[in-house]
C-alpha cells in the first residue's frame, strides 16, 4: 500500500506516471488562537495578498498564499514583516500575531498538484497525497485521503482474506476515486487562479463577486462548507459503517497510513 504521501518512494520506486495539474504558488502555514466575536469569513484578499483561515475548533489554520519560489525572501525579511502582512490583509488576527514568536512556528508548504495515471500495480496500491497530491486550497487533502482508504478498505478486505486480490480490484478502486479526486483538483484550480492571479500587485482588490458569496450567502456558505467536509457526490463519500467489524483492521492501517503523512512528528499515538 503506497500511502507516504507527495513525495511517495513507493510510487517512484513503482515507476508509476505523474500527471501535474499545476500549482502557481506556495503556502505559509501558521497557527493562531480563535476568538469566539472572530468573523467567520474562510478567505481574504486584497493589496496582493492572500489567507485563508480554517476553522479548527479552538484555533485558526491559516494558510497565508506566496509566490512560488519566493518564501525564502519573505523569510529574509524578518517574522515582523510576516505578521504585518497577515493584519494587512486580516485585520482581526492584530491582537495574536504576536504568538507567532519565531519561524518555528512558521511552516512552508511547497504546494504541488498531481495525480497518477495509474494508481496501481499488481500488489500494489496508492492512495492519498501518494496518488493524488493536493493544493492546499479548501485543506481538504486529508479527507479525501480517508475516503480513499475506506473506498480500498471495503473493497479489499475481503479479496485479501481469500487472498484473490486482482489488478481488476484495484482498478475498480480507481475507477471509484478518480472523479472526485479529479473534479475536487479542478474546483481547486480555479479559485486558485481567481484568487493568487493577483499576489504581490499592490494595488487595492476585492476577491471576484462569486468567491464573495460564496463567502457571504448561507446557501453557498454550506455547500463549501459540505464540499470541503465530505467532498463531492455521489461517490466521493465513502461510508465506514458499511464496513463489517472484521474489515477494521485493514481500515484502520490504511487511515493511520494516511493521516501520519498529515500529522506534525509524534502527534499520532495508539
Amino acid at each position: 500500500m503506497g500511502a507516504d504521501g507527495r513525495n511517495s518512494v513507493v510510487r517512484d520506486c513503482a515507476d508509476l506516471k505523474v500527471e501535474n495539474v499545476g500549482a502557481s504558488m506556495d503556502s505559509v502555514q501558521v497557527r493562531l488562537s480563535k476568538h469566539p466575536d472572530d468573523p467567520k469569513l474562510f478567505l481574504y484578499s486584497d493589496r496582493g495578498k492572500t489567507i485563508v483561515t480554517i476553522d479548527r475548533g479552538d484555533y485558526w489554520h491559516c494558510g497565508f498564499a506566496v509566490p512560488k519560489g519566493t518564501a525564502e525572501k519573505m523569510r529574509a525579511r524578518g517574522i515582523k514583516d510576516l505578521r504585518a502582512s497577515i493584519v494587512e490583509v486580516a485585520p482581526f488576527l492584530r491582537d495574536r500575531v504576536t504568538e507567532l514568536r519565531d519561524w518555528s512556528d512558521v511552516k512552508l508548504l511547497t504546494v504541488r498538484a498531481d495525480r497518477l495515471r495509474k494508481w496501481y500495480r499488481l500488489g500494489l496500491l496508492c492512495i492519498g497525497d501518494a496518488a493524488h497530491a493536493m493544493s492546499p486550497v479548501g485543506g481538504v487533502g486529508i479527507n479525501l485521503a480517508i475516503q480513499d482508504s475506506v473506498a480500498a478498505a471495503s473493497s479489499l478486505a475481503e479479496p485479501l482474506r481469500k487472498g484473490t486480490v486482482s489488478s481488476d480490484h484495484l482498478a475498480k478502486i480507481q475507477r471509484r476515486r478518480s472523479f472526485p479526486t479529479s473534479l475536487t483538483q479542478h474546483m481547486q484550480a480555479i479559485i486558485q487562479k481567481q484568487v493568487w492571479r493577483g499576489l504581490d500587485k499592490p494595488q487595492a482588490a476585492r476577491p471576484p463577486w462569486a468567491l464573495r458569496q460564496l463567502e457571504r450567502t448561507t446557501l453557498p456558505c454550506r455547500m463549501r462548507t459540505r464540499f470541503i467536509a465530505v467532498g463531492f457526490p455521489p461517490r466521493a463519500r465513502e461510508d465506514p459503517r458499511r464496513l463489517q467489524m472484521k474489515d477494521c483492521p485493514v481500515l484502520c492501517s490504511m487511515i493511520r497510513r494516511c493521516i501520519c503523512n498529515y500529522a506534525p512528528q509524534g502527534a499520532i499515538s495508539g
